[in-house]
């Protein structure tokens, strides 16, 4: 059966006509720009035949071209993305001329009404860290789940019941004894408890990690709401291996809608984690520029900062964010392993459309998967975690410490008698295959096949995304350099609830901007890998032109993910930067797969 997502005209349709939704528009700022094609004012009819001004042209929005046509065949969707602002160019063969790189603009950018948004120059001349202080920086463990995880696993590989005596060496080796800090002669069942912890994400003592689960399921109760006297909100994060982890999946902007606030990190750089810090913010226009009961539009983007950081050690970041009606996610990513090292928090208000066409926010999304309090005992957190598939290497890890732990199944709230050093061997050879599967998103897990076809697939399990491309290696799109380009993705879907995909344009289709200058003289790697500021659009998924993978059919390793696939034709040249950022857009937070 053919269906034609009507949702394809949404932002068309805005892109010519926008109306106010009942509130009061902002004057334009007296220092609004007024350069060649710098925020033109343009007049705009509404539905009931009158005009009103808006400013086209950055430094405010460039124009918004029409949305993707989206059709969807079966387990197929053909898309053929939305045209582009500019002049047909390579942009590899001499990147400083590529017609989508935007003029620098050495200020804050405006919106749609040429309202300036403050706190959107992230880098000058003047002030390479325009939007934050000098970070305070201070020593910490830098044990990681990695390394205490696999240090475990080989423990338990090699155990009698009582573990003693022995080294472990190399570098990162956190439990230097076969034991645990402050603690002696741990059995094979402590250990196994322990490294149950560690994937659930429970208090652990001595570790800066304690509660961040490398299961994903603890985002109903990932929530952090700015705070309205002090107009903050914390966040912490920790990075190690190819893992950017946190305690907050969604901020609540709900109090500061019209006034600026920060967002305070508290970094902790653990085994393997070095690189810059670099949380990207992408902002929508005003609201009040979409039509009533719409969301707003998509405007710009930006790096927010570009700053290094180095293993073992805690930085505090106080980023300036603009009002918090602009607020749309923040990203952050790391170069270094990229991907799949992101992390996202998203604007806690947004919402999408569930299968019954009812709006859910962003936490409901969650909390009609995984309840409304995963962690609040351990019924709640068996549910929770039992929606995550078993061809996960996170679930295959956890399936094997509970085993060896002593626990008859997964839904076992008691563990019995632990098994025989044989079958803890067996299960620990299973835990490290598993372990390895999960250092390596840019390959698909053992018991995953690829589609041949596919330029990359993707698959969705432990509420993340693993990719592999075409014949493997590196995940660079490097056959897309011009308009007309023909891309396929292939999504296999393993976990037990439905996953969604969309694909936004990172300034390719209406351009980006050079932004960061070079952090060598402080250990960083320069600006070559920011992605600048640019004025981001759709290429496929939204909204509301959901594009959805159904959950696995069946339970086990015997289970068939579900597969659908799509088809592009690339109308536009990309930013050299990232060539197509992808992600589920209902469950976000690491479900993220991009394109170089």
């Amino acid at each position: 059966m053919k269906k034609t997502l009507l949702s394809q005209t949404f932002f068309g349709t805005l892109a010519l006509l926008s109306v106010a939704n009942g509130s009061a528009l902002a004057d334009p700022s007296p220092n609004l720009p007024n350069g060649p094609g710098q925020c033109v004012p343009t007049q705009q009819m509404l539905p009931n035949g009158s005009f009103r001004t808006i400013y086209v042209g950055h430094p405010c929005p460039n124009a918004r071209p029409a949305m993707p046509n989206q059709t969807t065949v079966g387990d197929t969707t053909t898309v053929i993305t939305s045209p582009s602002l500019f002049a047909e160019k390579d942009p590899f063969v001499s990147p400083a001329q590529a017609t989508n790189l935007l003029p620098n603009f050495d200020g804050n950018l405006f919106d749609g009404n040429g309202v300036e948004m403050p706190n959107t120059l992230p880098s000058s001349a003047a002030h390479p860290y325009n939007l934050h202080e000098t970070p305070q920086v201070s020593s910490i463990n830098e044990a990681s789940p990695e390394t205490d995880l696999v240090h475990i696993f080989k423990l338990l590989k090699q155990d009698k019941d009582e573990i003693g005596g022995g080294k472990v060496s190399g570098k990162g080796s956190h439990i230097t004894e076969k034991r645990l800090p402050g603690e002696s002669r741990l059995s094979s069942q402590q250990l196994a408890e322990r490294a149950l912890d560690i994937l659930e994400g429970n208090s652990i003592p001595d570790r800066v990690y304690s509660g961040i689960s490398v299961l994903h399921y603890k985002g109903p109760e990932k929530v952090a709401k700015v705070d309205k006297d002090t107009k903050n909100v914390n966040i912490h994060q920790i990075w190690y291996g190819s893992h950017i982890e946190a305690d907050a999946a969604f901020i609540d902007v709900s109090e500061v809608k019209e006034e600026p606030f920060t967002i305070t990190y508290t970094v902790d750089v653990l085994h393997r984690g070095e690189d810059d810090f670099s949380p990207m913010v992408m902002y929508f226009d005003d609201p009040a520029l979409s039509m009533p009961g719409m969301p707003p539009m998509p405007h710009t983007s930006m790096d927010t900062t570009f700053f290094p950081m180095f293993d073992g050690k805690r930085y505090i970041f106080k980023m300036k964010m603009p009002p918090g009606k602009y607020y749309n996610l923040s990203y952050t990513w790391g170069w270094r392993e990229h991907p799949p090292r992101g992390q996202v928090t998203e604007n806690a208000a947004k919402t999408l459309p569930n299968e019954a066409g009812v709006p859910r926010t962003m936490v409901q999304w969650e909390q009609d998967v995984f309840g409304m309090a995963p962690s609040a005992s351990v019924e709640n957190k068996l549910a929770a975690i039992a929606k995550i598939g078993e061809l996960a290497p996170e679930k295959r890890m956890w399936q094997s410490a509970r085993k060896a732990a002593g626990y008859a199944d997964d839904t076992s709230t008691l563990p019995g008698a632990p098994p025989s050093d044989v079958e803890i061997r067996a299960l620990m050879d299973e835990a490290l295959a598993a372990f390895d599967d999960w250092g390596h998103r840019t390959r698909l897990p053992r018991g995953v096949q690829p589609d041949p076809d596919a330029d990359a697939t993707l698959f969705y399990a432990n509420n993340t995304i693993y990719g592999q491309m075409k014949g493997g290696g590196i995940a660079e799109l490097s056959k897309w350099r011009v308009r007309g380009s023909n891309v396929k993705i292939t999504l296999l879907n393993g976990d037990h609830f439905l996953h969604s995909y969309l694909s936004p344009d990172f300034g390719g289709s209406r351009g980006w901007e050079n932004q960061f200058q070079s952090t060598k003289d402080i250990g960083g790697s320069g600006c070559w890998f920011t992605f600048g500021r640019f004025q981001w659009w759709m290429n496929a998924g939204g909204p509301f032109g959901m594009i959805n993978v159904p959950p696995v059919d069946g339970v086990g390793l015997d289970g068939i993910p579900s597969v659908h696939k799509l088809d592009f034709t690339m109308n536009y040249e990309p930013s050299t930067r990232l060539r197509m950022y992808q992600f589920d857009p209902v469950h976000h937070e690491t479900a993220i797969f991009s394109l170089h």
